[in-house]
This record gives structure tokens, sequence and C-alpha cells, in this order.
């Protein structure tokens, strides 16, 4: 694990600050690694440390693939400290939460985000979502790549987590018919922030929505906006925003679908608490 007083040192001779003009103050810490606040004279900065750098690597990528469109931390380092790999971005004061006006500007972005079309679904490199990795070998289909590379290898994994058989023979159906589902929606490979969960965004203290830990790849727009609400409701004002009716049947089937993806990865990470979650959405989704 981190040690934080070297880590400080290493960062005032990369920065050239003069002797103990450095403080880290944790903010978390993991078997994974930790986050925390570096103040320096001049100002503070946001730490992301772990002995394993991919994550953090992918997640620069995508913030620097992010950033001419929507408002993202910038980054100001990626590289070895204090014996592992360091992230260091903008810190970023929040405002409240959003408001009504800030929702339909969620979408409006979102719309200018799903505008950016990609040559096929995917990603030039795999990365993260949550400590799960995520797949991206490009393909021309969506149907095959939603299918092959995100439901498929969490449902591998959650069966090898214990996922019971009644529930793994539910979502084998259900990615049997999917490759149907998606094959009937015309869809273009869009860029996606990934993991646009309610913890992922915010806004800065002028009213600007800021959108963080993303997990880009090209795919359909609608994954964005089903994960919005995998946690609870989300206000009309986003989908307005968007341009999207949310209580159009085949929009909330294909919501229902996209986060069965996610439900799996929590499954798999954090265990049997979202195993009803699972079960409902492939009820759900084998009754249509």
């Amino acid at each position: 694990m981190i040690d934080i007083d070297t880590a400080a040192r290493e960062l005032e001779i990369l920065w050239s600050l003069p002797g103990r003009d450095c403080r880290l103050q944790p903010l978390g810490q993991s078997g994974a690694g930790l986050t925390a606040i570096i103040h320096t004279p001049a100002q503070r900065f946001f730490l992301k440390w772990m002995s394993d750098g991919d994550p953090l690597e992918a997640e620069q990528d995508g913030l620097t693939r992010l950033a001419p469109v929507v408002r993202v931390p910038g980054w100001r380092y990626l590289g070895p400290l204090a014996g592992g790999q360091a992230l260091i971005l903008e810190w970023l004061e929040l405002g409240q939460s959003l408001s009504h006006g800030q929702w339909r500007e969620l979408g409006e972005l979102l719309r200018r985000l799903h505008s950016v079309p990609g040559e096929q679904f995917g990603y030039h490199r795999d990365n993260w979502i949550g400590a799960s990795r995520q797949y991206n070998a490009p393909s021309p289909d969506w149907a095959t790549f939603f299918v092959n590379q995100r439901l498929a290898p969490q449902w591998r994994w959650a069966c090898q987590r214990g996922l019971p058989a009644a529930e793994a023979g539910q979502v084998e159906a259900v990615m049997a018919l999917a490759m149907d589902w998606l094959s009937e929606v015309t869809v273009t490979p869009s860029l996606v922030h990934g993991d646009l969960w309610s913890g992922n965004l915010g806004t800065l203290t002028d009213g600007t929505v800021v959108l963080f830990d993303p997990a880009v790849y090209y795919g359909h727009g609608e994954v964005d906006l089903a994960m919005l609400e995998l946690f609870g409701p989300v206000p009309e004002e986003c989908h307005r925003g968007y341009g999207i009716d949310p209580h159009d049947p085949a929009v909330v089937q294909r919501k229902t679908l996209y986060n069965l993806y996610h439900l799996l990865n929590h499954f798999v990470l954090f265990g049997g608490g979202y195993l009803n979650a699972i079960t409902r959405s492939c009820r759900t989704l084998l009754s249509y």
C-alpha cells in the first residue's frame, strides 16, 4: 500500500516544489488503492493511486476522449508514484444535486456526446467497469457486440461467483433472445460514457454539469440513459433534453436489458445482494 509521506516527497520533486510543501489528505482506501486530496501552496488536486496502473491509464484515456465534448476533470499527471501508479486530476468544487434545469442540460449534453460517431462498436483498448475488465474488441454489429462482450463475460464470471443455476439459465435465455431484439433496432456506433450512474456526475459551483470516471466505448447511446436509472428514477426533463420517450415500450425493454450487464457486474463484485434484481430483470425480459 502507498506510503503517504513518500508520495508527498516524490510529488515535491516531480513538481519542483520547496521542501515539505506538498501534503496528502486521504479520502478513501481499499485493497485496490487509495484516493486523496493533494494540497500544494498554489492549488489542490485529486489523486488516484493503485498498485496496478491499467485502470488509471484507461480512465485517463477516457477523460481525454470525452473532454472535447463534455466537462470532465482535467488530468495533471499519469505515471509511477510511491511504488505504484498514480492519476492526478484537477480538483473540482462541486455544487448541490442537479436541479430540474440541469437535468435537462444533462440530457442535451448526452445527446451531443452520443452524436460523436465511431467506425465500429467497441474501442481501441479494453477498459474497466468498476473492478471488472470491460472488453472492447471492435465489431460492426451492435447485437453481437453487446451480447458477446458485455453480457457473456459477466454471465461467466457470475457463474464462477455462485450465480444459482436457475438464474444462470435465465440469463443465458436472455442472451439468446437479445440477439434478435437488438437486431431490430437501427444503431450506429456513438461515443458513450459507459459508467454513467448518479455517482459519476455532478455540477460545478457555476452550475456546469460535469462527468467523472468514464468507461468509454462506441455503443448505443441508450446505455448511458439506462444506467442513470439503475438506482432510481431520472426526472423526465433529462429525457426531454435528450429527445427520447422513456415510456416507449421498446426503450423500456432495452433499458432493462442494458442494465442487466451492470447488475451482473455488481453481483460479481459485491455478491448476492443483487441476485433478486437479476431475477426480476430476467423475468421481465423473458415475458416480452
